[in-house]
C-alpha cells in the first residue's frame, strides 16, 4: 500500500503541478482576455467617439456647403452689382467731362458775352451823353420857343394897340 499511497500522492502531486500550472494559464489567459476585452472596449468606445465626430463633421461640412452656397450667390450678386456700379462710374465720368467740356465751351461765351457788354455799356455812356447834349439843345430851344412865343405875344399887342390907333 505503500507504494499505492506513494503513488497516489505522486499523482495527486503531479496533478496539483498540472492543475497549479493549469491556473496559472488560466489566470495568464483572463488577463490577456482582461487586457483584450479592455482594449475591445476602449476601440469600440474610440469608434463611438470617431462616430460621433464624424457625424458632428458630417453636420458641419454640411453647413458649410450651404454657407458656401450662399457666399458664392452673394459674390455673384456682388459682381454684378460691381459691373453695373463700374458702367454706372464710366457714364458718370462721361457726363462730366461733358459738363467739363460745356464749362469751358460756356467760359469762353461767358467772355464773349461779357467783352459784348462792355461794348453795349460804352455805347450806353455815349448814347447818355448825347442825350444829355440833346437835352441841354431842348431846353435851350424851348426857352427859345418860350421867347419867341413872348414876343409874338407882344408883337401881337403892339399891333393890336397900333391897329387900334390908326382905327382912331
Amino acid at each position: 500500500m505503500s507504494n499505492d499511497a506513494a503513488r497516489i500522492a505522486e499523482l495527486t502531486k503531479e496533478l496539483n503541478g498540472i492543475l497549479e500550472s493549469r491556473l496559472t494559464e488560466l489566470a495568464s489567459a483572463m488577463r490577456g482576455a482582461e487586457s483584450v476585452t479592455r482594449q475591445i472596449v476602449s476601440a469600440e468606445m474610440e469608434i463611438s467617439r470617431y462616430k460621433q465626430l464624424q457625424d458632428s463633421l458630417a453636420a458641419e461640412a454640411g453647413d458649410l456647403k450651404r454657407e458656401t452656397a450662399a457666399l458664392r450667390a452673394r459674390a455673384d450678386e456682388v459682381r454684378s452689382s460691381h459691373g453695373g456700379l463700374l458702367g454706372e462710374r464710366e457714364k458718370l465720368r462721361a457726363e462730366v467731362a461733358r459738363m467739363e467740356q460745356e464749362a469751358r465751351g460756356g467760359g469762353e461765351e461767358a467772355e464773349r458775352l461779357r467783352a459784348r457788354a462792355r461794348t453795349l455799356e460804352s455805347e450806353a455812356e455815349s448814347t447818355r451823353r448825347e442825350t444829355e447834349a440833346l437835352r441841354g439843345k431842348v431846353e435851350a430851344l424851348e426857352d427859345n420857343v418860350a421867347k419867341v412865343q413872348k414876343l409874338k405875344e407882344e408883337l401881337k399887342q403892339q399891333m393890336a394897340a397900333l391897329s387900334l390907333g390908326t382905327k382912331e
